[in-house]
């Protein structure tokens, strides 16, 4: 097959099969039940009209026979007292009694005609033929006419030793019957497919009436409308069950978006909340360099004038002793201020002694015990953003005792498992439903988790009212990233 050719055909299929896509599916469903109902009766008119033309074929072949035996008897009479007005009467009597005979003619011993059923003349075409015909006769045999296909059989009279008769069937009568049978079939089948048609379209509408209401329906969730639900189909089967699934997707689909928007509005309040505390934190640090730091600086500054003034030794000695007590509560108070920023010994001794600090402090202030457990940490340190992150929540949690939980009784466990660095910090305090809870703790609980999530590690909470509250974490020990190195 030619490149060029195949080229072509190709191109027609995918034509074709993107024009038949494009069809609406009420009209694929009545063009397929039309198709199938058209092609069925075309099919049985088929094989019907060729079964019945076979047996009328073979009918008239032995009607041919049958007729040209029984006329050989009769006419051996009147060939015997040659009686030729009378055999002509009777082989036309036996073509008016019998509709399907169309002609019959008898010959001789000599091959001569000496009788036939013709107006006008015996033809002269079929007079060559009979001339070529064995007296003794000869089976039945299809002649094709100007009038169409005729059977022709021959029997001999008294052995043929008389002469022979030959019968011609041509079966107009018959043929007709098959062309009323086939129109009867052909209008069967135009019922039929009008009744299929009405079928189908009802058939199209149980159909498309659900698709095209589910069609609506996507469109609208499309638009981000997830209020839509579609009635429960009255039927159980796949478009059923289709829009039953539908409505639990929108279902999940409106839970999802809430749950989004829940997420973004608390990520927003999170992120004002953090800059608000950046701020506030800016500002308290400017007021403690200010008042506290400023202050101290000015003390100093007339304590060295007072120095410098001194009359005598002891003078000199008071204003040095003034000096160093100002200095050291000063550069204590800065200590203080950089370890409530960022202790600086999870930067230069690493996690657990920044935890353990943490802990001894927290026991301090307020007088809970701690039960502090660390597995796994021998001569090994995580990153550095793993280190934030955990004592971060360590802190976080602790603080939440503190303020809400009532506890008298804290257990704080960090394990370095494999890869991972897991944790678990445990109060007997009042507890609290998860779901529940005001915006402020919420936010708190949403930084510890988003602080997990962001180094790919996981975070839940479990509590239940009176039952006290657990916190379990884990992340990886080496992050893939980490911002703090």
């Amino acid at each position: 097959m030619p490149v060029a050719l195949t080229a072509f055909l190709r191109q027609a299929v995918r034509r074709g099969r993107s024009v038949l896509l494009s069809v609406p599916l009420k009209l694929k469903i009545l063009g397929l039940a039309l198709a199938l109902i058209l092609l069925f009766g075309a099919v049985t008119i088929y094989k019907v009209q060729a079964a019945l033309s076979e047996n009328i074929e073979a009918f008239l072949r032995e009607e041919s026979r049958f007729v040209a035996t029984e006329l050989s008897y009769q006419s051996h009479d009147y060939l015997l007292i040659n009686d030729v007005y009378g055999l002509t009467q009777m082989l036309r009597n036996t073509v008016q009694n019998r509709p399907d005979l169309r002609y019959v003619f008898v010959r001789n011993g000599a091959g001569q005609v000496v009788a036939h059923t013709f107006e006008g003349g015996f033809p002269a075409d079929l007079l060559e033929k009979a001339s070529r015909l064995s007296p003794q006769g000869s089976g039945p045999r299809l002649l094709r006419t100007n009038e169409g296909g005729i059977w022709e059989a021959t029997a001999g009279i008294s052995n043929g030793n008389e002469g022979a008769v030959v019968a011609g069937v041509k079966g107009d009568s018959l043929r007709r019957q098959i062309g009323v049978i086939t129109g009867s079939l052909a209008r069967t089948t135009l019922l039929v497919a009008v009744f299929g048609v009405l079928l189908s379209l009802g058939l199209t509408w149980i159909i498309t009436r659900p698709v095209g209401r589910l069609l609506e329906a996507t469109r609208a969730v499309r638009r981000g409308d997830y209020s839509v639900s579609l009635a429960p189909a009255e039927s159980q089967d796949e478009l059923g069950k289709l829009l039953e699934g539908f409505n639990a997707m929108v279902l999940s689909l409106a839970s999802a978006d809430k749950a989004r928007l829940e997420k973004e509005h608390l990520q927003r309040d999170f992120l004002h909340r953090v800059m608000a505390g950046q701020e506030g934190e800016r500002k308290r640090i400017a007021r403690e360099l200010h008042d506290q730091t400023g202050q101290a600086l000015a003390s100093v500054m007339v304590d060295l004038k007072m120095l410098e003034n001194a009359k005598n030794e002891t003078e000199a000695r008071q204003s040095i002793g003034r000096l160093r007590k100002a200095i050291t509560e000063e550069m204590e108070a800065i200590h203080n201020l950089a370890v409530a920023l960022r202790p600086s010994v999870l930067d230069d001794l690493g996690l657990v002694p920044a935890v353990e600090m943490l802990v001894r402090g927290f026991i301090t202030r307020q007088e809970i015990p701690v039960e502090l457990t660390i597995i796994g940490f021998a001569e090994k340190r995580p990153d550095g953003c793993t280190e934030t992150c955990v004592y971060r929540i360590v802190q976080e949690a602790l603080s939440n005792v503190a303020r809400h939980a009532r506890a008298t009784e804290v257990s704080v466990l960090l394990e370095w498992r494999g890869e991972n660095i897991r944790g678990v910090i445990e109060d007997n305090g009042i507890g609290f439903e998860p779901e529940r809870v005001d915006s402020k703790t919420k936010l708190g609980v949403l930084g510890m988790k988003e602080r997990a999530q962001l180094l790919q590690g996981t975070f839940r909470i479990e509590s239940g009212p009176g039952d006290g509250t657990m916190l379990v974490f884990e992340m990886p020990a080496k992050a893939g990233v980490c911002h703090e190195q």
